[in-house]
C-alpha cells in the first residue's frame, strides 16, 4: 500500500480476483465478453464496442459520435449483442 495505483481497472489480475471473491459478480456482464460491434450502457451513456487494444477497447459514444478508451474487465448494463 506504499505505492497505490490511481486507476480501479489498472491491475487486472487484482481486479480479477476481487470480482471472484465477489457473490454478486456471478450476475454482471463485463465489457470482454461482448462480442464486437455490441451496444451497450455505462453509466447512462450508450456505447458500441469496437477494436481491443491492449487492456482497453475502443469504444463509440452512440449520440456524440465520439471515441473512448474502455477498460475492458468493466461491468456494463444492458447489453444488446451483435454476431458479425
Amino acid at each position: 500500500m506504499a505505492n497505490p495505483k490511481a486507476s480501479t481497472y489498472s491491475d487486472t489480475e487484482l481486479t480479477k480476483l476481487l470480482r471472484s471473491k465477489d457473490p454478486r459478480a456471478a450476475q454482471t456482464t463485463l465489457l470482454s465478453q461482448l462480442p464486437e460491434g455490441s451496444v451497450f450502457d455505462l453509466n447512462g451513456r450508450w456505447f458500441k464496442k469496437g477494436k481491443l487494444r491492449r487492456t482497453r477497447v475502443l469504444c463509440l459514444e452512440v449520440k456524440s459520435k465520439r471515441q473512448f478508451l474502455v477498460p475492458a474487465d468493466v461491468p456494463v448494463g444492458h447489453a444488446q449483442l451483435s454476431f458479425l
